[in-house]
């Protein structure tokens, strides 16, 4: 049985927070006594969204969002297995030379196996006509789009272009590999912040290959306000846990197909924000 790491923040300390299962990804409790295992030391100093991966070098990377209005991303690797101590620090400026870009939300990568390089992808607004100065980034939606760029060794990167774009504002995608496909589930970011807008919810799409076709977007899957989808694997089901960040509280589907999804049970920390989880082997 795989053992789980969940990696998180909170409102109340935007750093790299853990959590492990060790029942088969059913409950996670939470490691240092809930306190951070890692703080941000560059950029805004925050580490917000922090996603885990196993990189090229068999070691766990991790990128967080560098703040509300920030173009770079921060990365990080592990350097035990306990995840108790970390590189440097360093900031990836993936959308420095985009005019116009204002964040990068929400980093994640996956690999792909038909190129044999990895993607990342994070959540960004760019807009030229209006500074990152001028925009309510905490409660009114803007107007994102999926980026992208590739790497072999996170060390050199190819320029960020656009990932994923379906005609609206979306945020928080994260990719899996589904057999011979790819999964995507991500936040149609339409809508206004209350729970009874007919946007702000998840969707699904698949494709073969990065940068599409995608498949028509299906869901929404679970209900309104929600965000931060995560996918893994349980067993012979995908389990999706997401982020109600309006009542503070997180919500979990599961399926056998990646189409169809039911009430699913995760418990997790009390007072965590966008969460991921990583499956490793024992």
């Amino acid at each position: 049985m795989p053992t789980y790491v969940m990696s998180y923040f909170t409102e109340r300390d935007e750093s790299l927070h853990l959590a492990v299962s060790r029942d088969g990804g059913y409950s996670f409790l939470p490691v240092n006594e809930g306190r951070p295992v890692l703080r941000g030391s560059v950029g805004t100093g925050v580490l917000r969204d922090p996603f885990l991966g196993l990189g090229p070098d068999g070691r766990i990377h991790m990128l967080a969002t560098d703040g509300w209005s920030s173009p770079s991303i921060v990365h990080a690797v592990s350097v035990d297995a306990d995840l108790n101590r970390w590189s440097a620090q360093r900031l990836l400026p993936v959308m420095a030379e985009v005019p116009g870009a204002h964040n990068a939300w929400a980093p994640e990568f996956f690999f792909d196996h038909t190129t044999g390089r990895y993607h990342l992808i994070w959540s960004s607004v760019v807009d030229p006509a209006v500074p990152a100065e001028g925009r309510d980034w905490q409660n009114v939606g803007q107007d994102h789009r999926i980026w992208s760029c590739t790497t072999e060794d996170f060390s050199s990167f190819s320029p960020a272009e656009v990932f994923f774009d379906p005609g609206h504002p979306v945020i928080d995608a994260t990719v899996v590999r589904d057999g011979e496909r790819f999964l995507m589930a991500y936040k149609d970011e339409r809508g206004v912040n209350e729970t009874s807008t007919s946007h702000k919810h998840i969707l699904l799409t698949t494709f073969d290959q990065p940068g599409g076709p995608y498949e028509a977007p299906r869901g929404p899957v679970g209900p309104s306000a929600v965000e931060g989808p995560c996918l893994f694997r349980r067993g012979e089901e995908w389990v999706m846990i997401f982020d109600h960040y309006l009542e503070g509280r997180y919500g979990a589907v599961r399926s056998g197909d990646g189409a169809h999804w039911q009430p699913a049970e995760v418990e997790v920390p009390t007072g965590i924000r966008h969460a991921s989880v990583l499956a490793l082997p024992d």
